[in-house]
């Protein structure tokens, strides 16, 4: 690990007028640069550059401990750990007047943010806590990785049983979970939503955010926060509905559906 200082132009010659004597030195004041990535061996590391000051290959190390005593979210450093040295370093920085504290505080959390993804950190995270670093960071891995591919499905199929449903004089009978209805049975109506429209533009981002953040993989992925909004029932032409029952009744004869006692659909 090596901390690198050199002069790239930030310094400037001060004059007696701050108080200080010819020819002393100040830092121009700089934005913080982070680069977080992983070193051949693949720990965890950073880079900060403050002006002309530079800490390279600063360790960090993620998941060991989760100390209860100073509880925070992940995104806030909870579960990170970084080398004492660098540390000591960054102090010694501040109070030389190198580094601002405030822009050392702000570094670490970058790092820290641009390590969450790879490090795979939000799955350590509960439902909120996850949600709420989505919409601080305006994306996470969960929005923007597989579950993104299953929310866009989800939505193609939404917006083909809601074209079937409504229009019932071509399909006029619909199939449930546990049997079938005439598609303007109220039963089916019920289990609809009332209105539906695909969301697009912020009301995509903040739908996708919430499937992302709440739907239950291993259950076929129809559990999810806002699953409500979806039509999920299946609409069909008399010719799929006959379908439907053939496939749904056993080699003896055996019905594996139920016909809805409301409407008595007569297919």
């Amino acid at each position: 690990m090596t901390y690198r200082e050199g002069n790239d132009g930030g310094e400037e010659e001060s004059s007696t007028q701050d108080g200080k004597a010819p020819g002393s030195k100040r830092r121009a004041a700089a934005a913080p640069v982070v680069t977080a990535g992983f070193t051949p061996q693949r720990h965890p590391a950073l880079t900060m550059r403050f002006g002309d000051r530079t800490f390279d290959t600063v360790y960090l190390y993620y998941g060991d401990h989760f100390p209860e005593s100073r509880p925070r979210g992940i995104a806030e450093g909870w579960g990170f750990a970084i080398e004492l040295p660098a540390v000591l370093d960054m102090l010694d920085a501040v109070a030389a007047g190198q580094v601002k504290a405030a822009d050392a505080r702000e570094a670490l959390l970058e790092g820290v943010a641009q390590l969450y993804g790879p490090l795979r950190c939000f799955e350590d995270e509960d439902e909120d806590d996850q949600l709420a670093f989505c919409r601080a960071r305006g994306g996470c891995p969960l929005c923007q990785g597989e579950r993104k591919g299953w929310f866009d499905a989800l939505l193609d199929s939404a917006d083909r049983e809601w074209a079937r449903f409504t229009a019932p004089e071509e399909y006029p009978f619909t199939a449930g979970q546990n049997g079938i209805h005439e598609t303007t049975c109220s039963v089916v109506a019920r289990h609809n939503p009332a209105t539906y429209a695909r969301p697009t533009g912020p009301t995509y981002v903040e739908a996708l955010r919430r499937y992302a953040h709440s739907v239950d993989p291993h259950s076929g992925r129809s559990d999810f926060d806002g699953d409500q909004n979806y039509p999920r029932m299946h609409s069909m032409t008399t010719e799929e509905a006959h379908q439907w029952i053939s496939k749904n009744t056993g080699p003896k004869g055996g019905r594996n559906y139920k016909r809805c006692a409301r409407c008595g659909p007569a297919v």
